[in-house]
């Protein structure tokens, strides 16, 4: 036999020992698993928690009738379960035994605390879900008022179930939204402070079925060193969301002064930035916003098609209420949450670093006497074919 044929042979036989060899040893097949889309944690008691899981249910399965005895609300396509422990390990471990399958986190879209569960303290749940190799650290998570549970027994209209509506909800980037490595990083800067979405159920449609409903978005709830500290409605939150530099899809409606009928214009670019300066002992942060905007309805009787001093009006006012929201949530953080929400620490500490490491144990008594200026720059572009109401 030749050189060049026992190489080919040798050759043939690796490649089928790696083809025999290659089979995962941990691989577990789909029919073996139940599937979470959703997680609830909520405060039982003092002691324990309560954690509820919504279960994707197969086309055919058999597994939600096994568990509907116990379990609760549900679309068709899934179910609610729940079991309370020590901790989320423990409530885990209970959980697992009210069913025939694995249940698997890694497909889990959405993770939804409730407000007294926050209240109480989220760090060690947080410990978990980051150690634990399943639940994907992608994941968006939320604040619910009331019981988190709730959420995930309402029935969806438009999606197959809850936690796709939230899910959507968080992609649209309308509000603050973050996943469980974000808000990891977050009780980890110096801030010590995090930012999620709070969620509030929707009335139902039907009073007929008070379950045919949805949690949506409707402000921020506010966490300082892993504690709910305040919750912030959606005025306050657009003003958070300009300075962070996250306020990427909104729509802003002015009244002109000395106008009738209102403006309203949509953001098409943003950039916002912190400038901070230590000087003489004072603490100063200077807020950058620069925008771009579309015109998008004019009902007032301006023609900014005709006038750019008309058009340099409408963009002034526009400035002022960014620079009035931005003032609001600053407000609201340094005198109601006490938190540094904007997360000016992490700012100073990269100007100054020496001054940081010497006044950081400090920092909650010294972010409240900051002082702050907001420098907003607003442009309309393409005014287009908008008329007056008087040339309609």
């Amino acid at each position: 036999m030749s050189q060049m044929m026992r190489t080919v042979l040798l050759s043939l036989l690796s490649l089928l020992l790696c083809l025999i060899m290659s089979s995962c040893w941990d691989r577990k097949e789909i029919n073996d698993l139940a599937l979470v889309t959703g997680v609830a944690i909520d405060k039982k008691d003092d002691k324990l928690i309560e954690v509820s899981v919504q279960i994707f249910i197969p086309q055919g399965s058999t597994q939600g009738d096994q568990a509907v005895g116990e379990a609760s609300g549900g679309t068709g396509t899934t179910f609610v379960q729940s079991a309370h422990g020590e901790n989320i390990a423990d409530a885990l471990s209970q959980l697992q035994q009210k069913f025939s399958r694995k249940i698997f986190w890694g497909h889990a879209e959405v993770f939804i605390f409730g407000e007294a569960k926050v209240k109480q303290g989220v760090k060690e749940d947080l410990d978990f879900l980051m150690r634990d190799s399943e639940p994907r650290e992608r994941a968006f998570v939320f604040v619910s008022k009331g019981k988190a549970k709730k959420i995930l027994e309402y029935h969806s209209i438009l999606e197959r179930n809850t936690s796709e509506v939230l899910r959507e909800m968080a992609n649209n980037k309308t509000s603050i939204t973050s996943s469980l490595a974000h808000l990891s990083e977050m009780l980890e800067d110096d801030s010590k402070t995090a930012l999620l979405p709070w969620v509030v159920p929707l009335p139902p449609p039907n009073q007929e079925n008070p379950t045919q409903s949805i949690g949506y978005i409707n402000g921020t709830a506010i966490l300082h060193n892993g504690k709910l500290v305040g919750v912030a409605d959606n005025r306050v939150t657009r003003g958070i969301l300009w300075i962070i530099n996250e306020m990427d899809n909104a729509i802003v409606t002015i009244q002109p002064e000395g106008a009738s009928g209102t403006v309203s214009v949509k953001l098409l670019r943003n950039r916002s930035s912190m400038k901070p300066r230590f000087h003489n002992g004072q603490w100063e942060m200077t807020i950058h916003v620069s925008c771009k905007n579309q015109l998008l309805q004019n009902t007032s009787d301006i023609n900014l098609t005709q006038s750019s001093e008309s058009l340099q009006k409408i963009e002034d006012q526009l400035e002022r209420n960014i620079e009035e929201r931005i003032s609001l949530a600053v407000t609201k953080a340094k005198n109601s949450y006490k938190a540094d929400i904007f997360n000016f620490a992490g700012a100073f500490h990269r100007a100054y670093p020496r001054v940081w490491k010497q006044n950081q144990k400090d920092w909650d008594a010294i972010f409240p006497e900051i002082k702050v200026i907001v420098k907003a720059k607003a442009e309309i572009l393409r005014p287009g074919m908008f008329n007056t109401q008087e040339s309609k």
